[in-house]
């Protein structure tokens, strides 16, 4: 009888060190990734709440399930409720149609920062790379690493990975007849783009046909208007 309370309490002992010895995990997690992707995709539809609580969740059918607070704790987390659960200035930002989910993205950098700084991009990494990634900068179980993983996967599915910085200014890309594309406010850059153009001219055609060709192309691809005599 002695042998086996002495067994049982080493087995805790031992149980406790492991649990030490994984750490507390160092990112949010929701025991519910299901319902905070239905959260964050109810947001940009509803109007702003004074405060989120059960009761949203419940009364925006996002879960009845009394475990969805974690999603809120979730929320808190990454900045898009203050600790009250009132909505920050983030929230109202990712409701915004367009550049909502670049905010979103701005925040999970801060948030995962370790994990960007140590990845090219963690968002479309595969699972395995995750829980490498994962295990080297956080802890916990494995029900915790495992929830810390797919809450990072179901949050990045809602979010894009742009400098939000750059929305709203204006940028200047040359195109290939080497003028400036004006982006408008609100827009990513336009990254640079280099076109090859091959042309196969219909035979038996007049020299003035080939050059009115030409002249179409100059106008409508390059942008450069010639006048045609």
């Amino acid at each position: 009888m002695a042998t086996k309370r002495a067994a049982k309490d080493s087995s805790k002992k031992r149980t406790a060190a492991e649990s030490q010895d994984a750490g507390a995990p160092a990112f949010p997690y929701t025991t519910q990734p299901q319902a905070l992707k239905r959260l964050l995709s109810e947001i940009p539809k509803r109007p702003k709440p004074p405060k989120m609580t059960m009761e949203t969740l419940k009364g925006w059918k996002v879960s009845s399930n009394n475990n969805s607070v974690t999603v809120i704790r979730v929320l808190k987390k990454i900045g898009l409720l203050h600790e009250s659960g009132q909505p920050t200035d983030h929230y109202a930002a990712f409701m915004k149609p367009g550049t909502g989910s670049s905010v979103l993205g701005q925040q999970l950098r801060e948030t995962y920062r370790v994990l960007f700084e140590n990845s090219l991009s963690p968002q479309t990494a595969p699972t395995d790379e995750l829980k490498t990634l994962f295990n080297i900068h956080s802890g916990g179980g494995d029900d915790a690493m495992r929830y810390q993983i797919q809450t990072f996967k179901a949050l990045t599915e809602f979010a894009t990975f742009i400098d939000v910085t750059e929305l709203g200014k204006s940028s200047e890309t040359p195109n290939a007849a080497g003028q400036n594309l004006i982006s408008k406010p609100g827009t990513p850059r336009i990254p640079p783009l280099q076109i090859d153009l091959h042309i196969h001219l219909p035979e038996n055609k007049s020299t003035r046909e080939y050059e009115a060709i030409i002249q179409d192309i100059a106008k409508y691809i390059y942008g450069r208007e010639i006048e045609r005599t």
